[in-house]
């Protein structure tokens, strides 16, 4: 680095760009699922992801040598990679739902018609064996009559010498009883009778739990077998949470989820993934993931909206580094490695999916490796402007130190480079549902020079979720230009997973558009 780019970096330093960026911390990394507008307006190309090499090695990046001032200007902070074990986190929304294997049909077990009902209401409780109807049939009480005729009989032949009299009196008393018995019917209701000598049949409750469904009213007529009520079992319900298909790959039967509603204050109750429905929701493009939980209190009824959190443990340690380590340019990940004597060199990584503030590095790191975790993204910035790297913003290619950019039998990169990028990030990360965020974005040209006269408007659109009654929500708000950088402070609505599009723009014009995803905690 030159005395006058030196100059150049610590004027920038205290400039109110850094004065800004250092005052609300660090750059925090950010897995960003971005992908580029399919249909950019004509005068700006496709930004589509560049295709990253297979080769298991990583080139060496472009380099940056700081004094300690210089460090210390920046904020530049340091630390040493780590091993850890992951838990990662995927929140959902969620509806209590019916337990389809715990619902009992309440049934007539004969016809007539219904003179009582003891059960009035749906939703009303009911226990097993209850009183639930009282039903005058026609054909019980013929049955009834020729059960106590046979009686009578039975009686009459008790004194008789014909045996075989005797004994087909009684099979006829057994035959009668067993065929008021297989209609629920007992001894004492039989010779039961009311004001009109009139019997009637009590019909009883064969299942417990909460009426979900009436379909009888007094003064009915049924026939037997006829439903007059269904009962669900309510002790246990089933939550269907609503997962982006692009999550479903971090969600297995078996796994653990955790619940909470406004229902259940400060309290979590815990279930299991049962069941992964086969296909998704064509506008929200989510999958309905079955969770079976307790139901303490019978609090959570069916129809009631809950918040999922699906807890996924990885299966072996691995090389982790704080978010704030990892620059997102939207196409590749970037990281700086500090070495000896100030000197700091780009890294391109792998990472997988975050974990609280910590993200998981699969490939461009070993363990010993020190990574800038804050000031990284003004060492970027510096490198840029001192090199002609283009780092963040995505722009011409790295070469290592034993590679010369003369005579090089790489293809032009000009010819495929879009006329600009932008860079997107949020703070805090994770953003905060129902409160203002802090914004930042950054609009480079093909040559990698900062565009500091468009017109930055970022648009969050949660998409509508007919099957939980929710509309589509969507938000938007200008960035304010600020030495080369579009800040500005824009509210979430609420918690969960937010679409984002960041249009730049030229007289009335756009000339690129960004899209990724945030999750709002």
């Amino acid at each position: 680095m030159t005395s006058n780019e030196k100059k150049i970096f610590l004027t920038g330093a205290a400039s109110g760009l850094l004065i800004a960026t250092i005052a609300v911390g660090t750059f925090l990394g950010r897995e960003m699922h971005s992908q580029a507008s399919e249909h950019n307006h004509a005068t700006a190309p496709v930004s589509q992801p560049e295709t990253k090499s297979a080769a298991p090695a990583i080139e060496e990046g472009s380099s940056l040598q700081l004094s300690p001032e210089e460090i210390t200007a920046a904020g530049v902070q340091v630390e040493e990679v780590k091993m850890a074990r992951l838990k990662t986190d995927i929140d959902a929304f969620g509806r209590v739902e019916q337990p389809e294997a715990r619902l009992a049909a309440l049934s007539a077990r004969v016809g007539g018609r219904i003179d009582r009902l003891y059960v009035q209401y749906t939703g009303e409780r009911v226990r097993r064996g209850q009183a639930i109807a009282e039903v005058y049939s026609p054909e019980v009480s013929t049955a009834t009559d020729e059960y106590r005729l046979a009686l009578g009989n039975r009686e009459r032949l008790k004194a008789s010498d014909d045996k075989d009299a005797v004994a087909a009196a009684g099979s006829l008393v057994a035959a009668s009883q067993r065929k008021l018995e297989l209609w629920g019917i007992s001894e004492s209701q039989i010779n039961r009778a009311d004001d009109h000598g009139v019997p009637h049949v009590t019909l009883y409750a064969s299942a417990g739990g909460t009426v979900v469904e009436r379909k009888a009213t007094q003064g009915q007529y049924v026939n037997a077998g006829d439903t007059m009520f269904t009962v669900a079992d309510l002790s246990e319900v089933w939550i269907k949470a609503d997962v982006y298909e692009s999550q479903l790959s971090q969600v297995r039967p078996g796994q653990t989820v955790e619940i909470t509603s406004d229902a259940l204050p400060n309290q979590t109750i815990r279930g299991r993934v049962e069941f992964i429905e086969p296909s998704a929701n064509p506008q929200t493009r989510t999958i309905p993931v079955h969770v079976h939980v307790a139901n303490p209190g019978l609090r959570l009824v069916p129809g009631m909206f809950v918040r999922a959190n699906f807890v996924s443990a990885a299966a072996r340690e691995t090389i982790v580094v704080p978010r704030s380590a990892v620059l997102d340019t939207g196409t590749h990940r970037l990281i700086y490695l500090a070495k000896k004597d100030g000197n700091f060199e780009s890294r391109e990584v792998e990472v997988g999916t975050p974990s609280e503030d910590l993200f998981p590095v699969t490939r461009g790191l070993a363990m010993g490796d020190k990574v800038v975790i804050a000031g990284n993204f003004l060492i970027d910035s510096q490198t840029r402007l001192s090199s002609g790297m283009s780092g963040l913003y995505g722009g011409s290619k790295q070469f290592g130190a034993d590679q010369k950019t003369s005579g090089s039998s790489e293809p032009d990169q000009a010819a495929n480079t879009p006329s600009a990028k932008i860079t997107f990030r949020v703070e805090p990360d994770p953003p905060k549902g129902g409160a203002e965020n802090r914004f930042h974005v950054t609009v480079t040209g093909a040559d990698g020079t900062p565009v500091s006269d468009a017109q930055v408007k970022v648009t969050l659109v949660m998409p509508a979720m007919p099957a939980m009654n929710m509309p589509e929500m969507r938000t938007s708000f200008d960035l304010a230009s600020m030495n080369g950088m579009y800040m500005g402070k824009g509210a979430i609505p609420s918690e969960g997973s937010w679409n984002v599009i960041v249009e730049a723009s030229r007289s009335g014009k756009v000339i690129v558009t960004f899209r990724s995803r945030l999750t709002a905690k």
